[in-house]
């Protein structure tokens, strides 16, 4: 296995303790979430770099890739769910776009294709990992500062970081949809041809 594919593995070690860290209440258990966190997004970044720059593109990572964004992006959107943070039309905006390209990427494999991520994937991608590691940046600030208590009896937030969090769930859901689409034009002909 070569180093962006273990790369991509990482990403799903990374996940059960990304759950851990947010969901285990210790001191500073948001800092060790973000820091996980960051490893594992900076992991993504590293895995696509280096299988370029080295020609290590295989299609076990064109595959593996977007499932392992897809796994750390979609813990990190439970972690806030959990906490009380959702919008239920972009949680099922979000969840319907996964199921899609998923299934255009099987069907893709059944006509001996493979659906790499596109632009429009990548962005959406980024703009979750960017937003949801803001807010573990936030409950890490704010965990130091005695701000935000999180323990068995409940989770108490400051408005402005509930307000963050609404926004930046409907911009990811808006930007999931529109990669979503893109997912189904590009393959339409997967779909067409049945």
């Amino acid at each position: 296995m070569n180093l962006p594919n273990k790369l991509t593995v990482f990403r799903f070690i990374c996940v059960p303790f990304l759950f851990a860290a947010a969901l285990i209440p210790f001191r500073f258990h948001w800092a060790v979430t973000l820091i996980i966190y960051i490893l594992a997004c900076l992991s993504d970044k590293a895995d696509g770099i280096i299988a370029r720059k080295r020609g290590l593109v295989t299609d076990f990572g064109k595959l593996m890739d977007p499932l392992s964004d897809k796994s750390l992006v979609t813990a990190a959107f439970l972690i806030l769910i959990n906490l009380g943070w959702h919008t239920d039309i972009v949680i099922m905006i979000m969840m319907a776009r996964e199921f899609l390209v998923a299934g255009m990427r099987m069907a893709a494999v059944n006509e001996g294709e493979v659906i790499a991520a596109n632009g429009f994937g990548k962005a959406k991608t980024f703009l979750q990992m960017m937003s949801t590691g803001l807010v573990f940046l936030f409950l890490a600030i704010l965990e130091k500062d005695g701000e935000i208590i999180v323990n068995a009896r409940g989770f108490n937030a400051p408005d402005w970081l509930n307000i963050f969090c609404t926004v930046t769930f409907w911009i990811c859901g808006v930007v999931t949809l529109l990669s979503g689409l893109k997912y189904a034009k590009d393959g339409w002909h997967l779909i067409k041809t049945k």
